[in-house]
């Protein structure tokens, strides 16, 4: 009895059942034992055999609560970033549908401009001056003038005079927009993105890690996936002004630009990364 009580110091609890499994099986061999040694050995290897289940019951649960924290930042990081892109896909919407009515409901022809209005303002980082264009049209005979709503930080002084692209409302002539460009709401929906991207790949690439990365499962959920987003935001406005021209949408929606350098810092990330693992793969092999 007290032979077998040894084989229990020092052991780890995993094994521990294994090694109650090896007692018994010696003192089912071993005849010599009385009845009364017997019952008491009975007796110990269930208390032993309650221990080792609530040590084993307590391991899983710390267990499972380590698996939890470990992907707790992953997942904080993650639901961050989805809420960005969420914020991001509903202003890029909102945008293209504001922007869709001027092509489908208004008439887009040329008008000239005639005059530049000037503003002054002054703030606590000093005046500003603001530049507004006023055009002239002429729409079934009749001429109109209209002031662009939208403010320029500068004009040049050959501006006036030039012909410049406007939208006209065919029920209401008088109502005239020069060919608008997405503002602000294009402007924060590319930082949302570029955002989104980068909270994205931290959290993906955290989270890869924890279950076991490769460049393919890399370039796959985090690379791949940035590159295509960036591409269908960049694209799709496009697809929505089928009156358009590609370059003439591409200047028109702010914020294009920074889409593209995320695509780009993606790309040139993804191949940084494919860089490297072929580097460490080749080092391995000449082990």
């Amino acid at each position: 009895m007290e032979e077998n009580k040894d084989i229990f110091q020092d052991e780890n609890w995993d094994s521990v059942e294994e090694k109650l499994l090896e007692v018994e099986k010696r003192v089912a061999k071993n005849d010599d034992m009385n009845p009364e040694d017997k019952q008491c050995f009975d007796a110990k290897m269930r208390e032993l055999k309650m221990r080792v289940g609530e040590i084993k019951r307590t391991h899983n649960g710390w267990g499972e609560s380590e698996e939890k924290k470990s992907k707790l930042p992953a997942i904080i990081i993650l639901s961050i970033a989805f809420a960005l892109l969420a914020t991001c896909i509903g202003l890029f919407v909102w945008n293209i549908v504001r922007m869709r009515t001027y092509e489908s409901d208004y008439f887009k022809m040329y008008g000239k401009v005639v005059d530049v209005k000037v503003s002054h303002s002054s703030g606590s980082k000093g005046s500003t001056t603001t530049y507004y264009l006023v055009i002239s049209y002429t729409y079934d005979g009749k001429e109109y003038t209209f002031t662009d709503h939208s403010g320029h930080s500068w004009v040049g002084p050959d501006d006036v005079g030039k012909r410049a692209q406007i939208y006209v409302n065919p029920h209401k002539p008088a109502d005239a927009e020069l060919v608008m460009s997405s503002g602000w709401i294009a402007i924060f929906y590319s930082c949302c993105f570029c955002f989104f991207c980068f909270a994205y790949a931290l959290g993906m690439n955290f989270l890869l890690g924890l279950f076991g990365t490769s460049f393919l499962k890399r370039v796959c959920f985090v690379w791949g996936m940035i590159i295509l987003l960036g591409i269908a935001l960049f694209l799709l406005p496009w697809i929505g002004f089928p009156n358009s021209s590609f370059g003439e949408v591409f200047s028109r929606v702010d914020g294009s630009v920074g889409i593209l350098v995320v695509c780009g810092l993606a790309f040139l990330a993804m191949c940084v990364d494919g860089a490297l693992m072929y580097h460490v793969r080749k080092l391995e092999r000449g082990r």
